[in-house]
């Protein structure tokens, strides 16, 4: 496969079986999907800039702008590059278009779904749903985290797909899910109504109530119900990451995906350490400076990478 398949790809000029040919191959190949997003964003911005009468040169500021907004727009029937879900006739020949939401490190977005589903899709996170939902349920698949607030509706269940082991379906609630591939654990946290969390692999099910967590473990195939303060688990949508008595590892990678650095650990030692503070729309200094007061950790910045230390 070469370069010209992505561009048959996104200018529709392959037949059926070659496109799914091709479709299977990127989900194989992340730098070949890689170039496919940001060739598949470049059309869409072209055809907002056509669209807009822009006959002249576009600032590059505004170009950005475009490809940010075309990012959000693009239509994948390759969302198994994604979700790594197989890619049979009916995912590629669907009529309802799937719309995506995709955020970077550090960036937030919020999107009302067409039943007037709220949505906060946290960073470094991918939603994807249909522009219009049919049929008996309204289903929408996470990469990520995201904060729901689900408008009622009894004859359709509104049910989140992770591919992570765990989904959750719902009436009309407001819940937070966190579900990245890269954690060793998906996390599901109802703040009002119920829902139902469904382990995938034994079909599993467990009703959740208001400050109930359900955490599967992915390493052991288990399933964990604990009550907990909301609060500090919904946060981050408002700007702020609050912790009490959490572990290091997991403090790390939420900085990680909210200031585009890297944390590169010394002691291994540390690694067991517990961390309470909060972080309220704090810039990286000053994060790792409230790190040096609160905690026996020396923090060192180097363009983007902290290197963690025990304080002597």
């Amino acid at each position: 496969m070469r370069n010209k398949h992505i561009y048959d790809l996104i200018e529709e000029r392959l037949g059926f079986h070659k496109k799914k040919q091709v479709i299977e191959w990127l989900l194989k190949n992340k730098r070949a999907q890689k170039k496919y997003h940001i060739a598949k964003a470049e059309q869409v911005a072209l055809s907002l800039r056509e669209d807009t009468g822009a006959a002249k040169p576009v600032h590059p500021r505004k170009t950005r702008a475009l490809l940010k907004y075309a990012a959000v727009l693009v239509v994948l029937f390759g969302l198994a590059f994604y979700f790594n879900y197989s890619v049979d006739s009916t995912a590629v020949e669907t009529e309802n278009a799937m719309v995506m939401i995709a955020t970077s490190i550090g960036e937030k977005e919020e999107v009302v779904l067409s039943d007037g589903t709220k949505v906060i899709v946290n960073a470094n996170s991918v939603l994807s749903y249909p522009a219009n939902f049919t049929g008996n349920t309204r289903e929408v698949m996470l990469k990520g985290e995201a904060f729901f607030e689900v408008t009622e509706n009894k004859e359709k269940p509104f049910i989140v797909n992770t591919n992570e082991g765990m989904d959750i379906k719902v009436l009309g609630t407001v819940f937070n899910v966190k579900s990245y591939p890269e954690d060793k654990k998906v996390e599901t946290t109802l703040v009002s109504g119920k829902v139902q969390v469904v382990e995938r692999k034994d079909n599993k099910t467990v009703l959740l109530y208001p400050s109930q967590r359900a955490t599967y473990n992915k390493s052991d195939d288990r399933l964990i119900i604990d009550k907990v303060q909301t609060e500090p688990l919904i946060s981050w949508k408002d700007g702020k990451l609050i912790y009490d008595e959490a572990p290091l590892t997991d403090v790390i990678k939420d900085l990680e995906r909210e200031y585009d650095v890297t944390f590169l650990v010394n002691s291994e030692e540390l690694l067991e350490y517990k961390f309470k503070g909060v972080f309220d729309n704090l810039s990286i200094d000053q994060v790792l400076s409230l790190f040096e007061l609160s905690s026996p950790i020396k923090c060192t910045l180097k363009q983007n990478y902290v290197i963690l230390e025990k304080q002597k």
